[in-house]
């Protein structure tokens, strides 16, 4: 009786482990090229699966301003409600980056004429750091807390974002000097703070 209940358990492990191998291939990161960087990390998402990111995208993640997105909960006070609700900034951000990547690049499919592979690491990094500008439970602080504390003003987290990529990019050498190599001439971080604002213009 044994015997049989080995196979099984070597057959149920075989399936496991194809299986890993083939959502790992369907749901991989369509960017990050090799070319980008030695290093790379590979993020287990529960929805899209294995999310492999290198190169300076990489290096923005690996930064105290990025990593304190994991502190700032998605769903604001929901939480305190449902406990089970512990999805986090960070996390949703890897998600937006691997979207919009897996987006740029199906653009970049049907219009090659209009998208070029520094384009679609423009949208990339926006995807990655959309978020940067959220405060304590996110929608909370700019929908109800700066409202009270300042009712004349506009302030949206998106404002905090732009103005967060800037000081990351200050804060942190490595990380401003493969920046620089990226946008010799500035007109990269441009675009991605316009992507970023969405058409919205900055207030100050």
């Amino acid at each position: 009786m044994s015997k049989p209940r080995q196979e099984t358990k070597g057959k149920r492990k075989a399936d496991v482990s194809e299986a890993s191998r083939t959502r790992h291939r369907q749901s991989g990161n369509p960017g990050g090229s090799e070319s980008d960087s030695d290093l790379s990390k590979i993020f287990n998402d529960p929805i899209h699966g294995t999310i492999r990111v290198s190169g300076l995208c990489l290096k923005i993640i690996d930064t105290p301003q990025f990593q304190r997105l994991r502190y700032l909960t998605q769903l604001g006070g929901v939480y305190f409600v449902f406990p089970g609700a512990t999805h986090n900034r960070f996390e949703h951000s890897i998600g937006t980056y691997y979207l919009a990547s897996k987006f740029a690049r199906i653009l970049r499919q049907k219009h090659p004429e209009q998208f070029e592979e520094d384009d679609i690491k423009c949208i990339e990094i926006a995807g990655l750091c959309h978020d940067l500008g959220h405060g304590p439970f996110s929608h909370v602080f700019d929908k109800m807390f700066i409202p009270r504390i300042k009712p004349d003003s506009h302030w949206k987290h998106e404002d905090a974002s732009v103005k967060m990529l800037e000081h990351l990019l200050e804060e942190n050498k490595g990380v401003k000097k493969a920046f620089d190599e990226f946008d010799k001439d500035g007109s990269r971080l441009e675009l991605i703070q316009d992507i970023i604002l969405g058409g919205k213009p900055t207030v100050k």
